[in-house]
């Protein structure tokens, strides 16, 4: 297998890569701590509370899951999002060597000859 082809073999896997992610999103999930002090002076910790939060319009976005399935889904959708940066990524790459080595293979074209 020359060279073009090993690298039209790694893009068609890419792209099966992609079609298999499933549902996505972006974001993250962190675990948030509420620190009060109560009348007496007494400080009090609340929490760990979970925390998705993502950026919409240049403004950052939190939500509060409490369900340990609806986390775990949240968790899963976010790598799934993470994976497709990824494998974009590796498409573009394998892109442009397929296009380099395309230009490199084109045939020059009708040069001038000079008299």
């Amino acid at each position: 297998m020359n060279n073009a082809e090993q690298i039209q073999s790694r893009r068609s896997q890419v792209l099966a890569e992609l079609v298999a992610l499933g549902p996505m999103r972006k974001g993250s999930i962190s675990e948030q701590v509420v620190h009060t002090v109560l009348k007496d002076g007494t400080p009090r910790q609340r929490g760990p509370y979970t925390v998705y939060t993502f950026k919409k319009r240049g403004r950052t976005i939190s939500q509060r899951l409490s369900d340990a399935g609806q986390i775990a889904r949240y968790r899963e959708q976010i790598a799934a999002f993470r994976r497709f940066q990824d494998l974009s990524t590796q498409l573009v790459e394998v892109s442009q060597r397929l296009a380099d080595l395309q230009v490199a293979g084109a045939p020059a074209g009708k040069k001038n000859s000079r008299r």
